[in-house]
């Protein structure tokens, strides 16, 4: 599990790296800062499924429940990408030193 934890959490960093990247790449082209969110993000890729998962959590947890999770969306990518990604990475990683 441990391992699994791991490779979770440098999969995260990749993501995270790569949309700090894409931002980079928003800021020189647009000439502004206009953040690039995990709510844009999967909206372009799949616009159903975003209003599908914002209906469910309604449904079944209550529309209070949405606001959160609204905000975690509205955050930039690679913010909500890079805290998790980094606890799992550091959390998980093996005790054992190799040059130790």
């Amino acid at each position: 599990m441990r391992r699994f934890g791991y490779a979770l959490g440098y999969l995260l960093l990749v993501l995270a790296a790569a949309a700090a990247f894409a931002q980079l790449l928003m800021i020189w082209a647009t000439g502004g800062y206009e953040p690039v969110s995990l709510g844009k993000i999967w909206y372009n890729v799949h616009a159903n499924s975003l209003v599908g998962f914002q209906g469910l959590v309604e449904r079944t947890l209550g529309s209070l429940a949405w606001v959160p999770i609204r905000f975690l969306l509205s955050l930039p990518a690679f913010v909500v990408l890079l805290v998790p990604g980094l606890l799992l990475f550091v959390g998980c990683r093996s005790s054992r030193r190799a040059f130790a």
